[in-house]
């Protein structure tokens, strides 16, 4: 990969892009919930994403509260702490001004270069895809299954990026469902692949 990012971006040796978002929460966790309450008056899950050059998420930690920081959350992450173990010579990731530079962090984004900002688009559209599968996440009431659900909605929109779903592949019955259904009324409004957000909706009915 850190060949491709070179070839097609100039960075030598970056090996991915790491971004932090916010899921937001229907309800406020019991335990220290004014923990997870932020900025943005609503009660949200960190998150940081590191992906690919092809939108491939390669790394989320999740679960961390709302109000917490973006470094703190990189600086207690178990790939930073084992970065020998997940980093060669000279290899970094990239991130935006959130984060403290380090042997292998490199806060670029806010340098508004046009190489900078098209790598900027990968995290943001790994993200918006991450987002899209969550506001059907979201609704469920138990936050271990929430956390254990967006690891998988992870995995699948990795799949989904090799594996195409097939045109023709749901019938008119799943094409056209209610639009007034909550789940799948989630789906149409997401930002992201509508078949990509079905196939999801789709496995969590029998959640």
């Amino acid at each position: 990969m850190s060949g491709r990012i070179r070839k097609a971006h100039g960075f030598v040796n970056c090996i991915g892009l790491i971004d932090g978002t916010l899921f937001p929460l229907v309800f406020a966790p019991t335990l220290n919930g004014k923990d997870y309450y932020t900025s943005k008056g609503d009660y949200a899950i960190k998150g940081l994403v590191i992906c690919d050059d092809a939108v491939g998420i390669t790394w989320i930690v999740v679960g961390w509260p709302g109000s917490v920081h973006d470094n703190r959350v990189w600086s207690n992450s178990e790939i930073y702490l084992g970065r020998d173990k997940y980093f060669d010579q000279k290899e970094y990731l990239l991130g935006d001004s959130a984060f403290s530079t380090s042997a292998v962090m490199v806060p670029a984004f806010k340098k508004g270069t046009t190489a900078v900002l098209a790598l900027h688009r990968f995290t943001q559209s790994a993200i918006s895809a991450a987002a899209g599968f969550w506001r059907v996440i979201r609704n469920k009431s138990d936050l271990d299954a929430i956390l254990k659900l967006t690891l998988c909605a992870c995995i699948l929109h990795n799949i989904l990026i090799e594996h195409h779903v097939p045109p023709g592949w749901f019938d008119d019955e799943m094409e056209n469902l209610d639009k007034d259904d909550e789940l799948n009324q989630s789906v149409e409004n997401s930002s992201s692949d509508t078949r990509c957000n079905q196939v999801f909706a789709y496995m969590l009915e029998g959640c």
